[in-house]
């Protein structure tokens, strides 16, 4: 336990006494203080931790409820969008409510003081770094003020102590801003060597198709030339990139069933490290479809443009490792989805047929006359790409 004694100036606005409990006593704070009773007037109130900062979860809105006499409850929301426990109780005419995104905006400052006989907190106001505040304040309060150190502005939650109103309290904030994120120990909700044996998330879509039955006594084409931009894609999602605001370097590694094109023209899942410094990353490619077929008399001809594409959608549970710009670090598990697009390269195919089959579509005239190619595309997908990122 970290046993506080803060001297606040006056002697009515002396703390001693109030002690941070549970996931309060120790984490990467700056340092804690608190305002308020300072000798424990109150026979029924409690000590109070409210935090989820070992989940990685901080806090994005603070609501205060109170009147001319007190400061009654204190309400947290975190960045999953949980609410704390009602600290104290929602009583009196005053409320108040600040929102804010953890990822963008910062606290710059808080300010804390005592009632004027320091048997309770008497007020309390934050400021944000986009400009707006909270504030509320009893009437009768201590000249004294107090502004505790907010290190990385990153608010990670409160403590102190409770009735039905707040007769201490303290604010808990990261120490410092955070240098760099690790994330690795990947545990996926399916077994990656499994998923890349059954080559799910393998599609193929087509991107042009032309077809007709030739009437006439002479030789037509069917003739196309169309491009497609498509994007190869890999993205992280996680709260932890939300969370502890900007500017810090990313290193995330995984064993995972990466998809990746071929040199020829199919995709496949193989297993393989990976080593990534962005959270998400898209590349366009330009893909090409031309044809130019000749069209038999009597016979229908049809021709399609088509590509084959990898998806990967899945969860898993990972360790985070904070490191701070201090030098100071702390761990803790989090849930994530990871997803991937990948495209092979463009292809063509075309079929003829006595007779008139213009009634069936392009795609599955070409694939009823082709079981061979098929066979053939399957084999070369037991020769898989395994999908790399930068090396740390």
């Amino acid at each position: 336990m970290k046993l506080l004694n803060t001297l606040l100036g006056l002697s009515t606005a002396l703390v001693i006494g109030v002690a941070a409990i549970g996931d309060c006593d120790s984490g990467p704070f700056a340092a804690l203080q608190a305002v308020g009773d300072k000798h424990d007037s109150s026979d029924f109130d409690v000590e109070i931790c409210e935090t989820q900062w070992n989940s990685g979860q901080v806090v994005r809105g603070v609501e205060v409820w109170g009147s001319k006499n007190r400061i009654s409850g204190i309400s947290l929301t975190y960045s999953n969008q949980d609410k704390s426990h009602l600290v104290g109780a929602r009583d009196g005419d005053y409320h108040q409510s600040l929102d804010w995104d953890p990822f963008t905006v910062q606290v710059t400052r808080t300010v804390l003081w005592s009632d004027k006989d320091a048997n309770q907190l008497g007020g309390l106001r934050i400021e944000l770094s986009n400009g707006d505040t909270i504030e509320m304040k009893v009437d009768k309060i201590s000249e004294s003020t107090f502004s505790p150190d907010i290190g990385s502005g990153i608010m990670l939650g409160g403590w102190g102590r409770a009735d039905d109103h707040i007769t201490a309290w303290g604010w808990l904030f990261l120490e410092d801003k955070v240098d760099k994120i690790q994330i690795g120990d990947f545990v996926w909700d399916q077994d990656q060597d499994d998923f890349a044996k059954s080559q799910a998330g393998i599609k193929k879509t087509v991107k042009a198709s032309q077809g007709q039955y030739n009437s006439a006594s002479n030789t037509t084409t069917i003739a196309f030339d169309i491009s497609d931009t498509v994007s190869n894609s890999y993205s992280y999602s996680q709260s932890v990139h939300f969370n502890f605001g900007m500017g810090y370097s990313l290193e995330i590694s995984a064993q995972v069933a990466g998809a990746g094109p071929k040199a020829t023209t199919s995709v496949s899942f193989e297993v393989g490290t990976e080593s990534k410094k962005e959270w998400t990353e898209t590349q366009s490619t330009t893909l090409t479809f031309k044809v130019s077929q000749p069209a038999l008399s009597g016979k229908t001809t049809m021709c399609i443009g088509y590509v084959e594409y990898g998806e990967f959608d899945m969860g898993y549970e990972a360790n985070v490792h904070i490191v701070l710009k201090n030098g100071k670090t702390f761990d803790f598990r989090e849930r994530g989805e990871r997803k991937q697009t990948m495209f092979g390269q463009a292809q063509t195919a075309c079929a003829d047929e006595d007779g008139d089959h213009s009634s069936e579509s392009p795609e599955d005239f070409v694939n009823r006359h082709r079981p061979a190619t098929t066979k053939r595309e399957n084999r070369k997908r037991e020769s898989r790409f395994i999908s790399r990122g930068p090396v740390a």
